[in-house]
């Protein structure tokens, strides 16, 4: 990825012909927003699809970093080639006022330049676990700082947390480190004048959904789709809509008739038919048990 991280994807998608989709880191989404630094209305240009993953930020510091403020003044390394990572580091440190200077070099070498005292920390992204850090000696000699998640990030992070089962080398049995976390949205274009491109990408939702619900992505662990979620403030795109609209349907016939099925085997035969009230109440419950069994958002996932 550029150096300019999501705020690149997002100016391509807007800008270059033949770019309709895009996946943007939410941070870059919110700032364009925030600053309007790609044109004012960015909410009615463009819309969200899905949540695709998020990646967990990971700040990496020696045993002389006690909190985030004691980085104020030193070098913060960043991985060469991660303009995400750039971005979030830049982003994240204003927001919490501690001024840093970001350099850019190999992970593997921050690394080791942290441990040995010579580089204050170094920020990574990913999703957990980080097969780098699998090696980390456990000496203490660098461990995760906690990013405490706060209301001034909620446009543009969410919260995440590490424990011992993710890093028993960096992290004790029973520690829970607090962090942040960045979505990956997938977005499209959602303009007036765009409609060629919102042809495309209406024939697209339906089969990247139905993929995404058969778990054809879920092969690779980070692709928690949740094609439920919603995104504050951004509207869905017309087609993912429609899609989601249609499986709740087909959700609730398919309750109905399990709820139908439970009626006819727990109920005596030659029973009267209950009530409109009462058969409404069961159904409510049944419905409400179901969602709490499997978890709303997997079974429509799995329509």
């Amino acid at each position: 990825m550029s150096s300019g991280g999501g705020i690149e994807t997002l100016r391509d998608l807007l800008y270059l012909r033949g770019v309709d989709m895009a996946i943007v880191p939410g941070n870059a989404l919110a700032q364009a927003q925030a600053t309007e630094s790609l044109g004012p209305n960015l909410p009615q240009r463009i819309a969200y699809i899905a949540r695709l993953y998020n990646e967990e930020v990971h700040l990496l510091v020696g045993r002389n970093t006690k909190e985030l403020a004691d980085l104020r003044g030193k070098k913060i390394a960043v991985p060469v080639e991660d303009g995400s990572a750039l971005f979030t580091a830049r982003d994240l440190f204003a927001r919490f006022s501690v001024d840093v200077e970001i350099v850019r070099m190999p992970a593997a070498e921050a690394l080791e330049l942290v441990r040995a005292g010579d580089l204050a920390a170094t920020l990574l992204m990913a999703g957990k676990p980080l097969p780098l850090l699998a090696d980390m000696p456990k000496d203490g000699s660098i461990r995760l700082l906690a990013l405490p998640f706060t209301p001034a990030l909620e446009d543009g992070y969410v919260p995440a947390a590490f424990r011992a089962d993710d890093y028993p080398m960096l992290i004790p049995d029973g520690l829970v480190v607090e962090s942040v976390a960045v979505s990956a949205m997938l977005m499209a274009h959602n303009a007036k004048g765009a409609e060629g491109s919102l042809q495309r990408t209406a024939k697209f939702v339906p089969a990247f959904f139905d993929a995404t619900s058969e778990h054809l992505l879920n092969r690779y662990t980070k692709w928690e789709v949740n094609l439920a979620a919603t995104l504050p403030g951004w509207s869905r795109l017309p087609a993912a809509e429609e899609w989601l609209r249609w499986t709740q349907r087909q959700q609730t016939l398919s309750l109905q008739k399990s709820f139908e099925e439970f009626l006819r085997e727990t109920r005596p035969p030659g029973s009267p038919d209950l009530p409109p009230a009462q058969r409404k109440k069961l159904f409510d419950e049944f419905v409400s048990w179901t969602r709490k069994s499997v978890g709303e958002t997997d079974a429509l996932a799995r329509r």
